[in-house]
């Protein structure tokens, strides 16, 4: 007889997920004329910006699109390869299907279609992710979000 108090050993499991996402209709990336606040911003940032995972749980697991490891550079002021800004909770493509009064819950002051595409470009939707935490295996846009979220906060959770 087998009890529930028993310890687990640490162990692997593959996952996978498949499902079908409904992008509404929306304009070429380049054609957006909030595009220049994401550019802006871009460039502004990008020379001191960090991992957002990697600043939680270390550098360890950062890498470039070509899988190469990118810790932080000792020296604040240098770049750390391999980042990538990711839109945290809409992203470009989603924002005409957003149902504002939703949005307006989590994000006061939100509810004004003119403003929204401004926001969407902004600071408060942004996070730098490494290619590894923002696309691939490890990342925002791959990993389930239970998943991602818990990468925060354990080393080597996901690994290709």
């Amino acid at each position: 007889m087998s009890s529930d108090d028993q310890s687990v050993a640490a162990h692997a499991a593959a996952q996978t997920h498949h499902y079908t996402v409904h992008f509404p209709p929306h304009p070429a990336r380049t054609s957006d004329p909030h595009y220049v606040d994401f550019n802006h911003y871009h460039q502004q940032h990008r020379k001191t910006a960090r991992c957002y995972i990697g600043e939680r749980i270390g550098y360890d697991d950062c890498r470039d699109a070509q899988g190469k490891a990118t810790p932080a550079p000792a020296d604040p002021s240098e770049e750390q390869a391999g980042l990538e800004l990711h839109h945290a909770y809409v992203e470009f493509s989603l924002q005409q299907g957003i149902d504002l009064a939703a949005l307006e819950k989590d994000f006061p002051g939100i509810s004004d279609p003119t403003q929204l595409g401004a926001w969407v470009e902004s600071d408060q939707n942004f996070r730098w992710l490494c290619v590894f935490h923002h696309r691939g295996p490890g990342g925002a846009h791959t990993a389930s979000h239970s998943d991602w979220t818990a990468e925060q906060y354990v080393r080597g959770l996901i690994s290709k």
